[in-house]
């Protein structure tokens, strides 16, 4: 049996295509830039990383669209080892859309192609169970930024666009890391 380890050879320096969040201004801000930085906005390192795998998954960013008259609420999952995951919300023209894609990537790694990709109409019951949920745990005051450091796990990313508002927070692991209701929240979203 073989037990060599083969390290993916994809790198996040390597994406030049379109970025999914805003960029702070690194240089304004520690180095520790993972942890750091203004609420909605994501280190260069961190935004391509995240954005390469919502490419790989044909998503558009969101972040812009503020002047759209659309809600949009996306649950992006990168599990180091497992393949990425993403449900996507949106609300417009008096209809709500769920929509799911992975792909067969590693989200700590390499991009992959999209395997699973489905759309469906839910009730107003669940768009509005989860902007009650959003308001009970105070979603829009969350900090974006996730105070802990781990190096492996899931990175559970969670936009929110509502009436032209706008608001990322990214936690890792946060079942297990002190965001058991954040990660409620987003469940509320994947089921």
């Amino acid at each position: 049996m073989n037990n060599k380890f083969i390290k993916p050879k994809e790198s996040t320096n390597e994406y030049n295509e379109t970025l999914y969040f805003a960029t702070y201004d690194e240089n304004r801000y520690p180095k520790d830039t993972i942890r750091n930085g203004p609420n909605d906005s994501l280190s260069l390192f961190v935004n391509k990383w995240y954005s390469k795998h919502l490419n790989s998954l044909k998503e558009t960013p969101i972040y812009n669209r503020k002047k759209e008259n659309i809600n949009i609420i996306r649950y992006t999952n990168l599990g180091t080892w497992s393949h990425p995951f993403m449900y996507r919300i949106e609300q417009k023209n008096g209809k709500i859309i769920e929509i799911y894609k992975q792909t067969n990537g590693l989200g700590g790694y390499q991009t992959g192609k999209i395997t699973k990709n489905s759309e469906k109409q839910i009730s107003n019951k669940k768009w509005n169970e989860i902007i009650s949920k959003t308001n009970e745990i105070d979603f829009w005051n969350i900090n974006t930024h996730d105070p802990n450091f781990i190096l492996d796990g899931e990175e559970w990313i969670l936009e929110i666009l509502i009436d032209g508002k706008y608001h990322l927070v990214t936690r890792n692991s946060p079942e297990n890391y002190g965001g058991k209701k954040f990660a409620e929240l987003c469940k509320m979203i994947s089921k």
